[in-house]
């Protein structure tokens, strides 16, 4: 009996050693899940910013050829032949538009009042002004040169993956889409790793840039 008792007792702590175990396995587990979940989000936000940046940075870029540009308009012909020029602000353009939306819709901020005016007076005035589309032009190839280095900086600055990254502008879609990656490793116990070592990519989209149709970037 007494045999029977040691016995009954060895086999308890081995059960409670195995127990432990398992438990321990399923934290590790459930950390590895955790884990991924959270480089997920780190990646999902890294897309989302450096998506806005890059879209800020179009903006910022052709709001340079919004503030200097003139429209030269034929109004007329004066007694000796020569044409009578008129030149008229782009400028005046789009804070006449932004006004207009700004009054129309009470609620929307003043920057997104001014944006949707940039897009609306640029679509309009791209066709039928001559000058105007190679500025535009300029000012997007410039654009272009400048949204990776900020790309890259905003995607560091949420934890992604600075040296493996995409920018792309979706044409049928007028936005620019940036896929950031976040590094995971997989947790490591007494020489075990549970899982593998991978990148998870996230999308990230822009507002749209409705005007850039109109310019054949």
């Amino acid at each position: 009996m007494k045999k029977y008792i040691k016995n009954e007792r060895g086999s308890g702590v081995i059960l409670t050693i195995f127990s432990f175990a398992i438990v321990g396995i399923m934290l590790i587990i459930v950390l590895n899940v955790a884990m991924v979940f959270t480089k997920k989000e780190q990646a999902s936000i890294a897309a989302e910013h450096a998506s806005l940046a890059a879209t800020g940075i179009v903006y910022e870029k052709v709001d340079n050829v919004v503030n200097t540009h003139e429209k030269k308009v034929v109004i007329g012909i004066d007694e000796d032949g020569n044409e009578i020029i008129e030149y008229e602000p782009l400028l005046d353009k789009v804070l006449a538009m932004e006004s207009a939306i700004y009054a129309s819709s009470p609620g929307i901020s003043s920057n997104e009042a001014y944006i949707q005016a940039v897009n609306q007076v640029l679509s309009s005035e791209i066709p039928d002004d001559e000058d105007l589309p190679s500025k535009i032009t300029a000012a997007l190839n410039s654009a272009k040169m400048s949204i990776s280095p900020i790309v890259q900086h905003i995607i560091a600055e949420n934890y992604g993956k600075e040296t493996d990254y995409e920018w792309n502008f979706l044409h049928g879609e007028n936005r620019i889409e940036v896929i950031a990656k976040s590094e995971f490793e997989a947790v490591n116990h007494n020489g075990i790793t549970f899982g593998s070592d991978s990148d998870i990519p996230q999308r990230g989209i822009g507002p749209v840039i409705s005007f850039i149709e109109q310019s054949g970037w």
